[in-house]
C-alpha cells in the first residue's frame, strides 16, 4: 500500500509574543488530505498571505569611544543634536603627549649628534662596530617614539564618521576618560532598514526586490517597502530566517526602534511544492 501526504501552509499569521517581544510560530496550518481516489486538491491558484512582526533599524550606528586616556575638554554635540560627517565631536587634553613629543625630539637630536661623531671616528678606525651599531639603533628608537606619540596626538580630536543624530551622551565635558570608554552614540536616522524573522518554509517565495507593506504601529499607516536581502542562514531551532527590507521612499516620520506588521501577498507566486511520503 502506497501512502502520500502533502502539507501546505495556508495564511500563516505571526503575532508578537505576550510582553516579551518574541515571535510565535504561524498560528494556522492547513493540512490537505487526498480524496478516495488518492488525488490531492489543486492549490495552484490559491492565494497566499502572511504577516510577521518587524522593526525599524538604522543602517549606520555606532557608539563612539575615547581613543586615549585623557581629560575630555569639549563635546561638539549634545544628546539630540544633528551632526554632519566630519564635524568635531570630541577634543581631549593632550598637553602631556605634547610634552612627551618635545622630550623625544630632543633625544633624537642627541642621538643624531652621537651617531655623527661615531661615523667620523669609524673613518679613522677609532670606534668599534658595536658602538656604531648601537648609535644607529638609538636614533631609530627615538624616531619610533616620535611616530607613536604623533599617532596618539592625531587622536586628540574625534570627527563624526557619518551624518546622524546623537542619541546618547554618556560622558560630560571636563571628565577624565580611559581609552575605550563609550562617550556618545551616533545614529543615522536618514538611512533605515526593516528587519523581520520569517519561517524558513517561505524561503522559496521571498526574493530580493519583492514588494511588501509595513504597517507601522507608532504612525498607524502603511509604508511601501521592498526586500533588500535574505540572510542565507536558517536557525535550526526555530526554523526561521532573517529578512531585511527597505522603504521604497525615504520617510522623515520613520525612526529607529519603531515596529509593526509586514504583510506579504504571494498570489502571483507559485505555491510551496508538496512533499510526498516515501512508500513503506
Amino acid at each position: 500500500m502506497i501512502l502520500a501526504a502533502s502539507m501546505v501552509l495556508s495564511q500563516p499569521v505571526w503575532s508578537q509574543g505576550a510582553g516579551n517581544g518574541n515571535m510565535d510560530l504561524p498560528s494556522m496550518m492547513h493540512v490537505l488530505m487526498p480524496d478516495s481516489a488518492g488525488n490531492f486538491p489543486d492549490t495552484s491558484r490559491d492565494g497566499f498571505q502572511a504577516s510577521v512582526r518587524a522593526k525599524i533599524r538604522p543602517v549606520q550606528h555606532a557608539v563612539l569611544s575615547a581613543p586615549l586616556s585623557a581629560t575630555l575638554m569639549t563635546l561638539g554635540a549634545r544628546e539630540g543634536s544633528r551632526v554632519k560627517k566630519g564635524d568635531k565631536l570630541m577634543k581631549f587634553d593632550c598637553t602631556p603627549l605634547e610634552a612627551q613629543l618635545i622630550v623625544s625630539q630632543t633625544r633624537k637630536k642627541a642621538a643624531l649628534t652621537k651617531l655623527d661623531v661615531n661615523e667620523r671616528l669609524e673613518k679613522i678606525h677609532n670606534v668599534s662596530k658595536l658602538e656604531l651599531s648601537l648609535s644607529r639603533s638609538e636614533v631609530e628608537l627615538t624616531e619610533a617614539d616620535i611616530k607613536g606619540i604623533r599617532a596618539q596626538l592625531a587622536q586628540c580630536s574625534v570627527d563624526a564618521p557619518f551624518s546622524g543624530v546623537v542619541t546618547q551622551q554618556l560622558v560630560q565635558a571636563r571628565e577624565f576618560v580611559r581609552a575605550g570608554d563609550p562617550v556618545m552614540r551616533l545614529v543615522n536616522i536618514d538611512d533605515l532598514e526593516i528587519e523581520m524573522v520569517v519561517p524558513s518554509s517561505l524561503l522559496i517565495r521571498l526574493h530580493k526586490g519583492d514588494h511588501f507593506d509595513l504597517h507601522v504601529d507608532e504612525l498607524n499607516r502603511n509604508i511601501a517597502s521592498t526586500i533588500k536581502y535574505v540572510v542565507r542562514e536558517v536557525d535550526p531551532v526555530s526554523q526561521t530566517v532573517r529578512v531585511i527590507g527597505t522603504p521604497v521612499k525615504p520617510d522623515e516620520d520613520l525612526l529607529p526602534g519603531m515596529s509593526g506588521n509586514v504583510s506579504f501577498d504571494f498570489d502571483q507566486q507559485p505555491p510551496v511544492p508538496a512533499m510526498p511520503v516515501t512508500p513503506e
